[in-house]
């Protein structure tokens, strides 16, 4: 088997293992997140050498940057921010810069499905007035503000993001994969 199908698959066997994990119990364990992330710095080394280890670290750093910014807001968790930048070492710094706004985009897709679910079902209390009132401050004053989701409100809820982690990984490695 060939390098870089192995950095594929283990790629895709962190992602789903990650996913099955954080659904079961709403965290990603740090051992899994380091594990993954030796093994994409060795394959990464096996496979190109200097130029891998390089492209693992700054594969990591991107990965840890672009979720950083929805940890330090409250969108996400940390184990999301550690686990992208696990990702990261397996597909380098463009890989994991494509991933994760697949993943971003496929999340905001899901968050948009549990709002739309509490407008049409009416099983809990709708998001969309404050969604409104944050929107008419920003329009107002031009100055963002973040309210948080009421008690019993559909957006409350925990949502698994590496979910989202594993589908946007898996759909940008199967669209990198039809390049190659």
């Amino acid at each position: 088997m060939n390098q870089y199908v192995s950095i594929i698959l283990l790629s895709l066997l962190l992602v789903w293992c990650a996913a099955a994990w954080d659904i079961r119990t709403h965290r990603i364990p740090n051992l899994l997140v380091l594990a993954g992330a030796a093994v994409g710095f060795l394959l990464q080394g096996w496979a190109a050498g200097i130029g891998g280890v390089l492209a693992a670290i700054y594969g990591l750093l991107v990965g840890l940057a672009i979720l950083l910014p929805g940890y330090l807001m409250g969108f996400t968790g940390a184990g999301d921010v550690k686990f992208m930048a696990a990702i990261g070492t397996f597909l380098g710094p463009m890989g994991v810069f494509h991933a994760a706004i697949v993943s971003v985009f496929i999340g905001g897709i899901i968050a948009l499905g549990f709002a739309l679910s509490a407008f049409v079902f009416r099983h809990s209390i709708s998001p969309w007035g404050r969604y409104g009132l944050m929107f008419r401050t920003l329009v107002i004053t031009g100055r963002p503000l973040y309210i948080p989701p009421e008690e019993g409100e559909v957006m409350s809820r925990k949502f698994p993001f590496a979910i989202s982690i594993a589908l946007g990984t898996t759909a940008w490695i199967t669209w990198q994969w039809q390049l190659a």
